[in-house]
């Protein structure tokens, strides 16, 4: 459909409606004259009607000529080949209905670009988070592997083992399956995190029982490296029983990580504490700390810090994953420390918020 016929479907009811009005004053005109037949004559009615015609007319064309532009900037973007920039083509506006349907689209064009981005920044996330892994991946697999190799070279050349070899031999190895473990969970948990909520399970959840079962998992390195654990208190609450153990395990190996680096005897204070609607989980250790400078940074994707390049297995994905688990099930984490005396990360449930996810 060309211009002037588009303009002609969109004006036809204002135009019949004109056109109404000029047949109504015909009709007064010729019952007038039916009244007073001495008084009206017929060639000014005729005149009206031919006056009235010709302003409809030009009324039409004035108004065809001020939409015109609109129209052609329409149909080109309609045309152009960039859907997403089709509505910055759009100019002519005549109408406050055109500014206001210009207006929307340009918001809606917005929003779009700015969940294109979003999905195009996580996209680049997990892209480097999955190289980083695959690397970090190869660290146990080779450290595995040489220690397999020199057992098998200590007992063709000596055909025994000593109980002492075998314990150290064993611990290397519960370590290393432990790093596997721990970074092959991490990268499942990444990939179900976007969403989320279709691998949610709620119920009322023993939180205690929970961290025990984290730190039994992690008893062997806790008595490895002198790191004494300590919970205190008992809640039950309304959650995902494994995405809160997920963020359990990160606050737990987070504080191992740091706290193997020290030496001596260490304490992991874990606390919980319910007032009013909010349940707070307290994980203290006695570990290295972090650095005033990096703790605002400690959740952002990828962000090591200063004790990260001190930790060879350290991805700076275990408290981003963690910060944006517990922003989507409704919680908050936040972290404080002292430096070579340790850090405090608290994580706060709030009763209702999983009920409101984001």
């Amino acid at each position: 459909m060309n211009k002037p016929l588009l303009f002609l479907d969109d004006q036809k009811y204002n135009i019949a409606v004109q056109l109404g009005l000029v047949c109504l004053g015909a009709g007064i005109f010729l019952l007038e004259r039916y009244r007073h037949a001495e008084l009206i004559d017929l060639a000014s009615m005729y005149y009206y009607i031919v006056l009235a015609l010709v302003c409809i007319v030009v009324w039409n064309i004035v108004q065809y000529m001020r939409v015109k532009t609109y129209y052609h900037s329409l149909y080109e973007a309609i045309e152009s080949d960039d859907a997403l920039e089709a509505v910055y083509i759009v100019q002519g506006e005549v109408l406050n209905e055109h500014r206001l349907i210009k207006q929307m689209l340009m918001n809606q064009q917005k929003a779009y670009q700015d969940r294109i981005a979003e999905l195009e920044r996580k996209r680049e996330i997990q892209h480097h988070f999955t190289l980083q892994w695959v690397h970090q991946m190869k660290t146990p697999l080779s450290v595995l592997d040489m220690q397999l190799q020199q057992a098998d070279e200590q007992l063709k050349q000596s055909g025994t083992w000593s109980l002492s070899d075998q314990a150290a031999f064993y611990r290397s190895m519960n370590e290393e399956v432990e790093k596997l473990h721990g970074g092959l969970e991490m990268m499942l948990s990444s990939a179900r995190l976007e969403k989320l909520e279709l691998d949610l399970h709620i119920r009322p959840v023993e939180l205690h029982r929970i961290i025990r079962d984290n730190i039994n998992r992690y008893k062997k390195l806790l008595i490895q490296y002198s790191i004494y654990p300590k919970l205190v208190g008992e809640a039950v609450v309304a959650t995902d029983q494994k995405w809160f153990g997920f963020i359990m395990n990160q606050l737990i190996t987070n504080a191992i990580k740091y706290s193997k680096l020290k030496q001596g005897r260490k304490e992991l204070h874990i606390t919980i504490k319910q007032q009013g609607d909010t349940t707070t989980i307290t994980v203290q250790d006695e570990g290295i700390g972090i650095a005033q400078t990096d703790l605002r940074r400690i959740f952002d994707p990828f962000f090591t810090g200063q004790n990260g390049r001190m930790v060879g297995e350290s991805t700076g994905m275990g408290l981003y994953l963690a910060k944006e688990v517990c922003q989507r099930l409704g919680y908050s984490l936040s972290a404080s420390s002292v430096e070579q005396q340790g850090a405090t990360f608290t994580l706060a449930l709030k009763h209702v918020g999983i009920h409101h996810m984001q």
